[in-house]
């Protein structure tokens, strides 16, 4: 009895230590996201079919995490080398990961895909005159107006130029009986993530200033300084502030942006196409339509921001994870992608229209006179828009800033100051 029960425990520890070898797994494939978004198009489009394409992978797990979060796992998970095979990043956030050389660089064929889209994506894709990621979902901004609200306040066409927003922003605030907003006219963005708040004060009042935040050095070639800290800079200012205090078609206790639009609490909004999702969900009665940025005081301007799909170093599955890649972004899915995300077809020859609900397809025309801006190749950038985006609430909840220049100028002065610290920091600044 006892040498059999010895035999037997054998057998077990031999058993245990060398697995039998048709128990062995498939490959599955890891990609970190921060796109709520795109989770469903991955799931429902890409995987199933790159699956079929790859049956020696078993599954693709995505694991979405919040901005915010995503944004400090990035800063821990890269430089220990406990990374993804896949990671889907905004191409501010990555820069500084690309130039420290956490990714790998493209090869032939994706840089083949890469050149067949639009040429602003590899402007905020190569470092070194080296291309890194390839675009698997864009977006810029647009308006979008209640057409009911318009109608009832006699406006019979779309605003084209910021001076009509202002006019039927006014025509079409509601006050109630002590003055306070019902409805704003506008629905700006006055706080919230600080990159976003930049991001719309970057293109509604910079840009249609006819500047941007940063110059680059005309003394040294590859360093920045603020590009604000001048008239256009102080017209951008001041046109919140006017639109705050002097013409009040919006405030900080009114509903806010898409949850706002949606519910019929303002009647105009300024946000990426995407947000059309929710106002269909949320806002079924609300008779709405998109239109491209208008016209400001110098020109009419949008910014070009893009998702894109990176390898990192220490990927432990290459080769499948680039043939991901390469699924994901090819013509065939984005086509998909924008049927099911309203995204921004990054081909060169696209239809930016086509698939598009109706209702959202005039946000996507891009008039002769619209300049495309996307954000640049610096590790300051990202710093740079959150610290900003830190200090605009701040800033304009001081009433006493309106018809008052030099309080303005004082303040826009505060900002130039930190933008230039900033690039100090990080020893990229040039006079």
């Amino acid at each position: 009895m006892r040498k059999t029960l010895t035999l037997m425990l054998v057998v077990v520890f031999i058993v245990g230590c060398f697995p039998i070898a048709t128990a062995k797994e498939g490959i599955v494939l890891t990609i970190w996201n921060s796109s709520q978004t795109l989770m469903k198009w991955y799931d429902e489009i890409v995987t199933p079919e790159f699956l079929k394409q790859h049956p020696e992978v078993s599954g693709v797990e995505v694991l979405y995490m919040p901005i915010q979060d995503y944004i400090k796992k990035l800063a821990v998970a890269l430089p220990s080398g406990d990374v993804p095979d896949i990671m889907e990043i905004e191409d501010s956030w990555a820069v500084p990961y690309v130039t420290g050389g956490y990714f790998q660089p493209n090869t032939d064929d994706l840089n083949a895909i890469l050149g067949e889209m639009r040429p602003e994506f590899k402007n905020c894709l190569s470092y070194e005159d080296i291309s890194y990621g390839v675009p698997v979902s864009a977006f810029h901004e647009i308006m979008f107006f209640n057409l009911a609200h318009l109608e009832e306040a006699g406006i019979e066409e779309i605003p084209e130029t910021m001076d009509d927003i202002i006019d039927a922003a006014v025509k079409m605030t509601v006050r109630d009986a002590d003055g306070k907003i019902e409805r704003s006219g506008f629905s700006m963005r006055l706080g919230g993530n600080p990159s976003g708040t930049t991001q719309k004060y970057w293109v509604l009042a910079l840009l249609g200033n006819g500047v941007d935040i940063y110059e680059e050095s005309a003394n040294q070639p590859g360093k920045f300084h603020c590009g604000f800290d001048n008239e256009g800079g102080y017209n951008a200012l001041k046109l919140y502030i006017d639109l705050l205090y002097k013409y009040k078609v919006d405030d900080f206790s009114s509903m806010k942006d898409t949850a706002a639009f949606a519910a019929g609490k303002t009647a105009i909004n300024m946000r990426e196409p995407d947000s059309s999702y929710a106002i269909i969900e949320n806002g079924p009665d609300i008779n709405w339509v998109a239109a491209p940025m208008p016209m400001g005081a110098v020109q009419r301007a949008t910014f070009l921001i893009s998702l894109n799909l990176y390898l990192p170093v220490e990927g432990k599955n290459a080769e499948l994870a680039r043939e991901y890649v390469k699924l994901a972004t090819s013509r065939e899915m984005q086509h998909e992608q924008v049927l099911m995300c309203g995204g921004y077809n990054p081909y060169l020859d696209a239809d930016l229209k086509e698939g598009q609900d109706p209702r959202l397809a005039p946000g996507f025309e891009m008039p002769e006179d619209l300049k495309v801006y996307t954000v640049p190749v610096q590790n300051s950038y990202d710093t740079i828009c959150v610290r900003l985006g830190e200090m605009l609430p701040n800033i304009l909840q001081k009433s006493e800033l309106l018809d008052n220049p030099e309080g303005i100028k004082e303040e826009v002065k505060k900002m130039a100051d930190v933008v230039n610290e900033v690039y100090k920091d990080f020893g990229e600044y040039g006079e």
